[in-house]
């Protein structure tokens, strides 16, 4: 019955932790969905472009399903959640709950952002205050004359570029970075990120600035 369901015979320490354990995995089924999503849209991408190799239409009964399920998984963690932090609320572990929803909405969100962006602010977060000095020397090293490839321009990114090929830089749609080296005649750029990251990037993908009184 619903007393089993929200485990409200249980004592509230027990019952938070089957509460927790049903949310993690929950949240595990409507990631695998999330990818099965993902998975059959980019097929039916593919099956519009080029029909010969399927009908876009015969995905249609699995996506919906899919997203049935989303709905479905969606409503169900809202729901254990609200019984949750009702158990929190008369154990007085409001606190800690919060923090642990957190960590999952990082996890989650995490997988679509580039790997490490969390980390890199609270770099700098921590380091700015504490170091503030040698954060700046180390900054400016980086455009002395002693840099082994001083900045001769910079571009700015007309579309975005994944970067996934040794040497290669991913950029985002419209972020400006450094030109260290002209493209050769092979169509590639290479350029460096305001962080000191450097790599190649497609000539044809970004708008091109150089200065005029580069030294040298």
């Amino acid at each position: 019955g619903p007393a089993l369901e929200d485990f409200s015979h249980l004592p509230p320490e027990q019952r938070r932790k089957k509460l927790q354990q049903r949310i993690d995995e929950l949240n595990r089924e409507l990631q695998k969905e999330s990818d099965q999503k993902e998975a059959l849209n980019k097929m039916k991408d593919v099956y519009e472009k080029n029909p010969q190799m399927g009908d876009p239409g015969s995905l249609q009964p699995k996506l919906a399903e899919t997203m049935n399920n989303i709905d479905r998984l969606r409503m169900e963690i809202h729901k254990n959640e609200a019984w949750l932090s009702e158990v929190e609320g008369k154990t007085g572990g409001r606190g800690d709950r919060r923090h642990s929803s957190d960590i999952n909405h990082l996890v989650t969100q995490g997988r679509e952002s580039p790997e490490g962006s969390y980390t890199d602010d609270a770099n700098q977060e921590v380091r700015g205050p504490t170091q503030q000095h040698g954060h700046h020397s180390e900054f400016d090293d980086e455009f002395e004359d002693d840099d082994p490839l001083p900045a001769i321009g910079h571009c700015k990114a007309i579309y975005p570029f994944d970067g996934h090929n040794e040497g290669t830089l991913a950029m985002k749609e419209g972020e400006v970075l450094y030109i260290i080296e002209e493209d050769k005649g092979d169509g590639w750029t290479r350029a460096r990120r305001q962080n000191g990251e450097e790599g190649y990037v497609p000539t044809s993908y970004i708008d091109v600035t150089l200065e005029k009184n580069s030294k040298g």
